[in-house]
């Protein structure tokens, strides 16, 4: 299609460069309004206060970002990215302890906020049709008609450094504001209502970067180390400790927790990170140089704005990324989830003119057939704690203490099937890649048949699965690559 007229999007992040570059050539002219101002480089900003905490994409969403920006993946791992299989380059201790190390048919994509965002902005700008504008807040659409014939027409703006407001017009609307997003009080005063799902599970972790030594200081690439599931453990244990490599040499360190106070501090950050579950983790941070203070956020939330069940919402607005499904980050499903919308707004845009009055609504019916995907992962093990409150929280009593107690034995078990049964390997991977959803998962006969035999073979002792090892010993570098090969190269029938 020959692109004709004016697109704005709100908020220069991932999101709404991701929704910018699926507009480029539907529209003569593609502008992005950033209340903040850019750096020129890769650099934490005001409007990211995410920027200093861990950052990955899934399969799902590099692939994504990839059919959107051809040679993202290239120019950042030029750039000091590293993309990891998660299987063979990460230790991960579960519930048990240290799982086995193989070689998998997945990858995680990683760099620093600023490095992401940065080397997308550079491929955004290399062809004409999109331009940012700086230091401009929107406060405002502007819309003509009403009722089921409302339609959005623009913005209104303040403008950083001057006292007057200004007005911007635009054939299409597009809100990736981000968490902050205002789309739902807009809607409301055109006389929408816009369902809001919550839950809050009172997330809050602490991050801070390193300097790694010139030597390697294990095999490992990437650390993991999930909390006791038993809620009487040692309040430091009950800690999800992550190690995450960035450019130069790079790492940055991180707690959470659900409901439990975290450092602010670095002393208290250094202290408490040698008191958890593995003592892995204090032993990177000995063998490295803190490069930052401590970096902490309680900005957790679950929210999901239902705009797809707006019967006839109005013409020339959608929203995206997190003004859409703001996910508790400490799942890292946000910017993958950012760039698959950008992706459904690129392909819709392509079959129907996003002008047209029934594009808002096969939109918004799209974007949330995908967005149910992250949303039930992540709601499924926030909805475990005890103070977990929002409009998606269960009752209190005993199936809510179970759900909790149950949820990272349960990742465990699956982890572990994924040996034994090709089925729960194939859909495994695609369920932590958000590419099938977790009902799915579940109800998909051959998935609970390969579970189920795992679980009888684990019960009798006869799987070949090889062990974990204690959390209090060093992660294993032994590679089982070629055991669990003969279920990953075979997708047909269980190992014997």
């Amino acid at each position: 299609m020959t692109g004709s007229g004016h697109a704005i999007v709100i908020g220069g992040s991932v999101a709404g460069m991701c929704a910018a570059q699926a507009l480029r050539g539907r529209f003569d002219r593609v502008t992005i309004l950033e209340q903040d101002r850019l750096p020129q480089g890769a650099e934490g900003r005001r409007g990211t206060p995410q920027a200093w905490h861990n950052h990955f994409l899934l399969d799902v969403g590099r692939e994504a970002a990839e059919t959107l920006f051809p040679g993202f993946t290239d120019l950042l791992l030029a750039r000091g990215g590293a993309r990891l299989d998660p299987g063979y380059d990460a230790a991960a201790c579960f519930a048990t302890g240290w799982m086995p190390r193989a070689r998998t048919s997945t990858s995680t994509l990683f760099a620093s906020r600023p490095m992401l965002e940065a080397t997308m902005r550079q491929l955004l700008l290399r062809e004409p049709g999109v331009t940012f504008r700086e230091g401009v807040r929107v406060v405002g659409l502007l819309s003509d008609g009403a009722g089921a014939q409302t339609s959005v027409t623009g913005v209104s703006y303040l403008e950083s450094g001057s006292p007057a407001g200004g007005e911007l017009r635009a054939d299409l609307v597009v809100d990736a504001a981000g968490r902050g997003s205002q789309g739902g009080n807009w809607m409301r005063q055109l006389g929408y209502e816009v369902d809001e799902l919550t839950l809050d599970a009172k997330v809050s972790y602490s991050s801070r970067w390193y300097q790694l030594p010139d030597e390697p200081i294990s095999w490992w690439k990437w650390m993991m180390v999930l909390p006791d599931s038993d809620p009487r453990a040692a309040q430091s244990h009950q800690y999800l400790c992550i190690v995450f490599p960035i450019e130069g040499n790079r790492i940055i360190a991180m707690m959470a927790s659900w409901g439990l106070p975290m450092p602010s501090d670095a002393e208290s950050f250094e202290r408490l990170a040698r008191q958890t579950r593995s003592k892995e983790f204090g032993r990177v941070l000995d063998a490295a140089q803190p490069l930052s203070g401590v970096h902490q956020t309680r900005s957790t939330r679950n929210i999901w704005r239902r705009f797809d069940r707006l019967p006839s919402p109005p013409r020339g607005f959608v929203a995206v990324g997190d003004a859409v499904g703001a996910f508790n980050p400490i799942y890292g499903q946000g910017m993958s989830s950012a760039a698959v919308s950008g992706l459904i707004l690129h392909r819709l845009a392509e079959r129907i003119d996003p002008v047209a009055a029934e594009f808002p609504a096969e939109f918004f019916a799209e974007q949330a057939r995908f967005l149910k995907r992250p949303w039930t992962l992540a709601i499924t093990r926030d909805r475990g704690y005890a103070h977990a409150r929002g409009t998606a929280a269960i009752i209190d009593g005993p199936h809510k203490t179970l759900l909790r107690r149950i949820n990272w034995p349960a990742f465990q078990f699956f982890a572990e099937a994924v040996w034994q049964d090709s089925a729960v390997d194939l859909h495994f991977n695609r369920l932590i890649n958000v590419r099938e959803s977790l009902p799915g998962f579940l109800t998909n006969p051959r998935v609970l048949g390969g579970l189920g035999l795992y679980g009888a073979k684990k019960l009798l002792r006869l799987t070949r699965v090889p062990p974990t090892v204690p959390a209090e010993l060093p992660p294993p570098e032994t590679d089982f690559s070629a055991m669990r090969g003969l279920v990953v190269s075979s997708r047909t029938g269980v190992l014997r």
